[in-house]
């Protein structure tokens, strides 16, 4: 890798990481700022110079985001002959060796660690594990020259991940802090654009400056300032649309959102809505989900309904239910991505102008309007309306790198 091609901040990662190595190796900082870049340079030293008696284990949220932020660049970056594809076995080809490929997303992801040997880690978005698994790593990096590199947003300063940090050793821990300024290749215009776009929001400290910061008051701070600049009656342009639905249960609602699509998504609307507090039976869920369908796809192109995945025998309901109605509607689960990935794309789309609400989606609107952060986290306690934004994030979620 030439020097030229990398910023001020990667080499000093670098050449720490190589000349001065610590058991963990922290990259921590804005969005777009190189920390993770660092990462895809140093990935190759580590696996070549890693102890042959012990394993290699590159972990991330779900196996796909370790494929898209890490493997895929990567694979652009040194070619297919030393950068394989994760195989059904969860294993991966890196450099001549075999690696562990794992996700991170829940606490039951922890078992595939048990009983490894560690010489080398790498963990991609820390900051969206569940703690379980990193507490089953640290067990696992058991090799007297074991080492961890991994990188993450920053979150709230209470997080587990950031507690981890400040009670590690400093002989043991290198943390470096990125701002979105260390990424010197950024075209100028861009950069501004994103720190307007972030502007007013918790997510300007964390993703602009790098920053551990709680989350307080507005988690949508431009719906909840002005919330009619959301409201729009132009539903004209639709190229496409999906609907989100999330179940209801002890105490939430059942709630669908249908969103649509202009073209190249240059805005993205809430076109109608559903919300309903009573306990549905099975089938009166299908009936109105049918119902919502039919109305939907005489007004607009609908492809896809996202479900929440806690449900299959309620999803397979509904597959059956618009199967016999003879509705052109493919039903899929929700990927269920990080709360906050999810929050900081509104966010965005709402400071670039392009996110919108027909009017008569009152819901869904206040859903975005009332929604509040506690203990760094979007308060979901019953007290707001959780139901509605989950729903509209469930219609979105798998097109939002395609948006953004």
């Amino acid at each position: 890798m030439q020097n030229d091609m990398l910023t001020q901040k990667q080499r000093m990662v670098l050449h720490n990481a190589i000349h001065s190595p610590k058991r963990w190796n922290i990259n921590v900082g804005a969005v777009r700022s190189g920390k993770t870049y660092a990462d895809r340079c140093l990935i190759p030293y580590r696996v070549v110079n890693a102890d042959k008696c012990g394993s290699i284990a590159l972990i991330g949220y779900t196996t796909e985001t370790l494929e898209r932020n890490i493997l895929a660049p990567m694979r652009d970056m040194y070619s297919e002959r030393f950068v394989g594809r994760i195989g059904k076995n969860g294993r991966v080809r890196l450099f001549g060796r075999d690696c562990a490929a794992l996700g991170a997303y829940t606490a039951a992801c922890a078992e595939k660690l048990r009983g490894c040997s560690l010489s080398y880690a790498y963990g991609d978005e820390i900051t969206s594990w569940n703690e379980e698994v990193f507490t089953m790593l640290k067990s696992r990096l058991d090799r007297r020259d074991s080492v961890f590199d991994g990188s993450c947003n920053p979150d709230s300063p209470f997080h587990w991940f950031k507690r981890f940090i400040d009670s590690e050793p400093q002989e043991s821990i290198r943390v470096t802090h990125f701002g979105i300024t260390d990424n010197t290749f950024l075209p100028q215009g861009f950069t501004a654009a994103l720190m307007a776009e972030y502007a007013g929001t918790v997510y300007y400290d964390r993703y602009i400056l790098g920053k551990w910061c709680a989350g307080q008051g507005a988690v949508y701070t431009a719906a909840a300032a002005d919330p009619q600049s959301l409201v729009t009656e132009d539903l004209s342009g639709i190229i496409m649309a999906d609907i989100g639905v999330d179940f209801g249960g002890n105490g939430s609602a059942t709630a669908f959102s249908l969103t649509g699509y202009t073209a190249g998504y240059k805005r993205v609307i809430t076109l109608d809505e559903y919300y309903c507090r009573d306990r549905l039976s099975p089938e009166q869920l299908e009936i109105d989900l049918a119902d919502f369908v039919k109305s939907a796809l005489s007004k607009y192109p609908v492809r896809d309904i996202y479900c929440d995945s806690a449900e299959q025998i309620l999803i397979r309901g509904i597959e059956n239910r618009l199967a016999r109605e003879r509705l052109p509607v493919a039903v899929h689960n929700a990927r269920k991505s990080p709360i906050n990935d999810r929050i900081s794309f509104y966010c965005a789309l709402m400071g670039q102008k392009r996110y919108f609400i027909a009017r008569h989606c009152v819901h869904t609107l206040q859903a975005f309007c009332e929604a509040v952060w506690k203990d760094g986290r979007r308060l979901d306690n019953g007290s707001t309306n959780i139901d509605s934004l989950d729903a509209q994030e469930y219609a979105t979620e798998r097109r939002m790198k395609e948006i953004i």
